[in-house]
């Protein structure tokens, strides 16, 4: 099927993937297009902070987590179990068929559950949900289920293409019901809309189709999910246990800034995912090809990849969080300041670990994911469930970071038996400098300009000026950037 040019294992039939995956081609394009959706997301964001309102907005955060909580087990590790297999060259058709089985008879299961509760999950949201609930997780688990296959595919550039279509559509539709005065659920109804346009265009794009899977097939992907799935329970951990507790504990307007807060400091993650969503196939077809040794040196590149913009956005919010929050969002969302600048620091973690991820998945080692996952799940829910009612958001952002820390280690140091794994730290400390001469920028930019929003705009623009400037100062990043742009012209 697959990866390097020298690895003859091919599939009988129609060929679903290309050969070889261009890394900086695929990622480029990856990059562009999430950074168009960063802006996108960011822009209407604020925008229905402003005409929602805190309590509103908090409705449909609330709606998005218990959407995730379900996902989450109506996937089950399934959708990671596809990905691993199809990259692997494993009859991709009935791996495919066997994945919307099981799929499907997790959904149904769930669906039974719901119903019963929808009163006090109608009560918990603040509006009645159910119905759009109930449809937008077989929507989700479709759309889902669509981008890994196509990263299976080795077509990752495509994915980010249908992610844009998805938030595009979604951004058209609720803005629209916005005028109309649907409130939250102008929201909801955009979201369910965006994954019907990913799952449509998705499927038209896909060369992977469905075939009658036979019991081996779904084995397989049980074989493999058991354990992904425990991995996937803790990403959802990580995602919303912390939402879901202030939600339980404090105002819609706390899980409004909350949630603002965390989606800024994802933002900068954005290469990070890209990395990570790239280089997985590939390396699983040199795994599956024995070549591990390649492994090593995609990974130190990555993790450089994946801190070289969290590291100055660390820096950014420790120094402006009350002038994002406030002028960007509004002085109603000025409450999650505190929990702002943990949630950058857990990034900083959060970039590490993305790469790190990816790469024991494509080692064909979900078991390590699933110890890791138990192991800072647990730390999890027991942290937030002892911080929030004390400290409130700030505890529900101390809880995730520590989490997020022993899931590092975890992989780490399962990694380094396995890989002569290295860290960029010459690179991450110029990087580290660069963002101290960038602070500075910041705090001498800030005693002249306004403390209006423009004012902050160029505050920013000026500081990242910096930033580059001491960034390709040094002759080895301005190499590695040379070589990535020579690539992507291959």
């Amino acid at each position: 099927m697959t990866g390097d040019g020298d690895h003859d294992a091919e599939i009988v039939g129609r060929p679903t993937m290309p050969r070889k995956l261009n890394f900086a081609r695929a990622g480029g394009l990856l990059l562009a297009l999430e950074v168009v959706g960063v802006v996108v997301g960011f822009g209407s964001t604020v925008y229905f902070a402003g005409a929602l309102g805190a309590t509103a907005l908090g409705v449909f955060f609330l709606f998005e987590a218990v959407l995730s909580t379900l996902g989450t087990f109506a996937d089950f590790g399934i959708n990671g179990a596809v990905e691993k297999r199809i990259s692997e060259g494993e009859d991709p058709d009935a791996v495919l068929g066997a994945a919307l089985l099981l799929k499907g008879t997790l959904v149904l299961g769930l669906t039974a559950l719901v119903v019963p509760f929808r009163g006090a999950v109608n009560a918990y949201v603040g509006a009645n949900v159910v119905v759009p609930l109930l449809l937008a997780m077989v929507l989700y688990q479709l759309s889902m289920l669509t981008l890994h296959v196509l990263r299976a595919e080795m077509r990752a550039d495509e994915t980010a293409a249908l992610q844009f279509l998805r938030l595009a559509t979604y951004v058209v539709v609720a803005v629209a019901l916005v005028q109309f005065e649907f409130g939250a659920m102008a929201l909801v109804y955009g979201l369910l809309a965006g994954y019907v346009a990913l799952v449509v265009a998705g499927l038209a794009r896909m060369s992977t189709r469905v075939a009658r899977p036979s019991v081996g097939h779904v084995e397989t992907l049980v074989d493999y999910a058991k354990f992904n799935g425990i991995w996937g329970l803790g990403g959802h951990v990580y995602n919303t246990m912390d939402l879901l507790v202030v939600g339980f504990f404090l105002s819609g307007a706390h899980v409004a800034g909350y949630e603002l807060a965390w989606r800024v400091t994802v933002m900068t993650g954005v290469v990070g995912g890209v990395v990570a969503n790239t280089v997985f196939a590939q390396m699983s077809a040199w795994d599956a090809a024995g070549q591990r040794d390649r492994i090593a040196p995609t990974v130190r590149d990555g993790l450089l990849a994946s801190l070289v913009l969290v590291i100055p956005a660390f820096v950014g919010v420790a120094l402006l969080s009350e002038e994002i929050l406030g002028l960007v969002f509004g002085p109603e969302f000025l409450l999650a300041t505190g929990a702002f600048v943990v949630l950058m620091g857990e990034k900083l973690v959060a970039a590490v670990n993305n790469v790190f991820d990816a790469t024991v998945r494509a080692v064909d080692r979900p078991d390590i994911g699933a110890y890791a996952t138990v192991a800072s799940l647990s730390l999890n829910v027991v942290l937030n469930v002892l911080l929030v009612p004390r400290y409130g958001l700030v505890g529900a952002a101390a809880a995730t970071g520590t989490a997020m820390a022993v899931n590092t280690l975890v992989l780490g140091g399962f990694l380094r038996r396995i890989i002569p794994l290295s860290f960029p730290t010459g690179a991450v400390a110029w990087c580290g400098g660069a963002a101290a001469v960038m602070g500075g920028a910041l705090v001498v930019a800030g005693t002249v300009a306004p403390a209006t929003l423009p004012g902050l705009v160029a505050q920013i623009l000026v500081g990242g000026a910096v930033y580059v400037a001491v960034v390709l100062a040094s002759p080895s990043l301005r190499g590695k950037l040379r070589s990535t742009v020579r690539r992507f012209g291959e």
